[in-house]
């Protein structure tokens, strides 16, 4: 299923002539983390472009577009039971086309939905993806309830008594 604004971005790359840098990168080295034993660890994610179908198996997604300087920017990263179902019908999808996105980077992965929001949360902490910013940079409200208040009279008639 087509994603919405492909027809944009389609229209874009006839004007450039089709050559665009990212179409011939088949994969793509993410930081997972800049600290290991041996240096940065790095995830080797497969580059689709926008629109092409993303396989039917639990992984991470990275939307991403290339900068001035032909390096990676990611703009959202996330997860998924199935890649698939979620691209085509994604909530950020939009966003991430406005933003300039210009690849799908796919990572798939057999662990569990906690193993794969734990690597999600370390490429996002290493990364630090715009998208993904703007929905934890906002800090939660505090849900504080007031307690029962006792009327200032009451207390009077308490400290009179004894």
């Amino acid at each position: 299923m087509a994603l919405p604004f492909l027809h944009k971005f389609r229209a874009r790359a006839r004007v450039y002539g089709g050559q665009h840098a990212s179409w011939t990168a088949k994969t793509c080295d993410w930081p997972l983390s800049m600290i290991g034993l041996d240096g940065p660890q790095m995830l080797s994610f497969d580059v689709l472009g926008m629109g092409e179908p993303a396989p039917r198996a639990a992984g991470i997604f990275i939307y991403a577009k290339r900068t001035h300087d032909q390096q990676w920017q990611a703009l959202f990263v996330g997860e998924s039971s199935n890649l698939r179902n979620r691209l085509a019908f994604n909530e950020i999808a939009a966003d991430a086309l406005l933003s300039g996105a210009t690849d799908i980077h796919v990572l798939l992965t057999n662990s569990n939905t906690a193993s794969r929001r734990d690597i999600c949360e370390k490429l996002i902490f290493t990364n630090r993806p715009p998208l993904n910013e703007d929905l934890t940079t906002t800090p939660p409200k505090p849900s504080v309830r007031p307690g029962p208040q006792r009327p200032a009279s009451a207390s009077k008639q308490t400290t009179n008594a004894a």
